[in-house]
């Protein structure tokens, strides 16, 4: 068996601690649930990681990330005129909603944790950021008079972050359908454009 690098094993405990965080949540996981999954003693986490804060931290950066740069990635080659079609699909892709779920895990851990709050905080830039680069895409040489993009995507993040929230529990008349149709509606709407006009 290949016998791994420090920084081999490091990814490794982060990728493991990833799945189980998706699978039980990011306040339901702990320690031992990693280490069992990864067939190792708690010494080794610690070797790498001195507290489970310290891990779940990089899990969520690391998870933060990947979501990012999968949005950057959908969004790359896609014409500006589908651009909002494109973003909400993939925003609802999930089927089980499981990267929503630890996102809003992580906003209410953060709340007691301020590492953890440190990460949640850049990734809430990061992602007003994509948002930002969305509106000023979609309207093709800058925003139209009297639209401040900036404001439009904390609007718009805003919007995103509650309507995910709600559907993420369950047991709500609010559908992905639904989501899908508020989201369109709003994002045509900063542009000044006439909702109606969604598809």
């Amino acid at each position: 068996m290949k016998r791994l690098s420090g920084e081999e094993r490091r990814s490794q405990i982060v990728e493991g601690a990833y799945a189980i965080i998706l699978e039980k949540g990011l306040s339901g996981t702990a320690t031992r649930d990693v280490t069992r999954h990864l067939g190792v003693g708690s010494g080794l986490l610690h070797h790498y990681f001195k507290t489970w804060g310290d891990l779940r931290a990089e899990v969520v950066k690391t998870f933060i990330q990947q979501e990012i740069g999968a949005l950057h990635q959908a969004l790359s080659d896609c014409p500006n005129e589908e651009m909002v079609e494109r973003f909400i699909d993939w925003m609802i892709s999930d089927p089980n909603l499981r990267f929503w779920k630890l996102w809003l895990d992580a906003i209410e851990e953060a709340r007691r944790d301020p590492n953890l709050a440190t990460i949640v905080q850049d990734g809430h830039i990061k992602w007003h950021s994509a948002i930002m680069d969305l509106i000023n895409r979609c309207a093709e040489g800058g925003p139209p008079d009297g639209v401040n993009s900036q404001h439009a995507a904390w609007r718009i993040s805003a919007l995103v972050d509650g309507l995910m929230g709600i559907i993420a529990i369950g047991r709500t008349p609010l559908t992905k359908e639904l989501v899908k149709v508020l989201l369109s509606e709003q994002i045509h709407m900063e542009l000044r454009r006439d909702p109606a006009s969604a598809p």
